[in-house]
């Protein structure tokens, strides 16, 4: 009978252990285009534009416009969707606000130009988070000997391409286009 007992409550244990583990995937909060979205009881209306991809050692990133628009209020949020493919069709969205693209590129110029002189110990990763939990780093590594890039997505599930610093600041340039065809639709309306 103790053994029935202690089975059945270490399955339950390890039950628990696991849900608890799923819903901490997820730590960064949503932004402000993505909430926007979810309203209910308003018709919401969605222009999303395509605006290229930087390709990756395997997988890669891609960036969007989006602009989403309430019919009733004509309140519109604006921002950019950037879908991280790992491999194999492994792959997550971060969407990111309009107010901080210009801090996201920035801060990729100064990520993207770190060199082993950044610290004197041997190895070092200097990187940038958004609010919505989008992460560019560079990093030395210990395989290569090398400068590595990394961008990584962490909202549904965490998917991440390798690039090369040239590779990031394509990336980087994708990023500038879309802020800028953001503030083209923002001076028509």
């Amino acid at each position: 009978m103790k053994r029935t007992w202690l089975t059945l409550f270490s399955a339950v244990f390890l039950c628990a252990l696991s849900v608890a583990r799923a819903q901490e995937t997820n730590s960064y909060p949503k932004s402000r285009l993505e909430l926007f979205e979810e309203r209910t009881g308003a018709v919401l209306i969605r222009g999303t534009d395509e605006i290229g991809a930087a390709p990756g050692k395997v997988g890669g990133v891609t960036v969007k416009c989006r602009e989403t628009r309430d019919a009733g209020t004509n309140q519109r949020e604006f921002g950019v969707i950037v879908t991280v493919v790992q491999a194999e069709g492994l792959e997550d969205t971060t969407y990111v606000d309009y107010d901080e693209l210009d801090a996201l590129i920035r801060n990729l110029d100064y990520v993207s130009k770190v060199d082993w002189s950044i610290t004197s110990l041997s190895h070092f990763e200097a990187s940038y988070v958004t609010r919505s939990g989008l992460k560019v780093a560079t990093y030395s590594s210990r395989r290569t000997g090398m400068i590595e890039a990394v961008v990584l997505s962490n909202r549904l599930v965490r998917s991440r391409s390798f690039m090369t610093v040239a590779q990031i600041s394509q990336f980087r340039v994708l990023l500038e286009q879309a802020k800028a065809k953001i503030e083209l639709i923002q001076k028509e309306k």
